[in-house]
């Protein structure tokens, strides 16, 4: 017959294979996935882009409309012939950095033109404004970055669409033109 200070030892060397062979052993339902990673530096006196200005899918009927994104908050309405759709929509975010308790002046044009892919068809963007918080500077503001050296803005506008336009996606650019001080 064994005694205790032989069969606890046995035991936990049993308990530790055990443990061992539990934790090497391939998952059987292991399933991957693929992420990204992203990282951007700044430096001082930088502009980043965090999200563009996206009227996401829209479904012209016949009839001219436009969609509306708020500056302010994020909504997006339609007016006349277009149908919103799903899809990824929302303001424009953007980051400025620079030193503490600096001010800035940020200006954007007023409007824009995005293109089909085809080259030839065109929507125009007006009424493009600057927010932050949940403020409507228009296209120009003049703000300080605060103690920590930050200034976080959003961009809104409205798309124009044709009642006939052409199916496909469009897409342009715009410049925000900041001006340290």
């Amino acid at each position: 017959m064994m005694t205790r200070d032989q069969i606890i030892p046995r035991l936990i060397g049993c308990l530790l294979i055990l443990l061992i062979g539990m934790t090497s052993a391939p998952a059987v339902f292991a399933q991957t996935a693929d992420a990204n990673g992203r990282a951007v530096t700044i430096g001082p006196l930088s502009v980043v882009n965090i999200a563009d200005l996206e009227f996401g899918n829209i479904i012209p009927s016949g009839v001219p409309g436009s969609v509306f994104i708020d500056t302010r908050n994020g909504n997006r309405t339609s007016t006349g012939g277009v149908t919103l759709a799903s899809g990824a929509a929302g303001r424009g975010n953007f980051i400025i950095y620079g030193g503490p308790n600096q001010i800035v002046e940020i200006s954007i044009p007023g409007s824009m033109t995005v293109t089909h892919t085809n080259g030839t068809d065109n929507m125009n963007i007006d009424r493009m404004a600057i927010g932050n918080g949940n403020r409507n500077f228009r296209t120009f503001v003049r703000g300080f970055l605060g103690t920590l050296g930050i200034y976080q803005l959003t961009v809104g506008g409205r798309l124009n669409v044709d009642g006939d336009q052409e199916a496909g996606l469009y897409s342009g650019t715009f410049v925000m033109t900041v001006d340290y001080l």
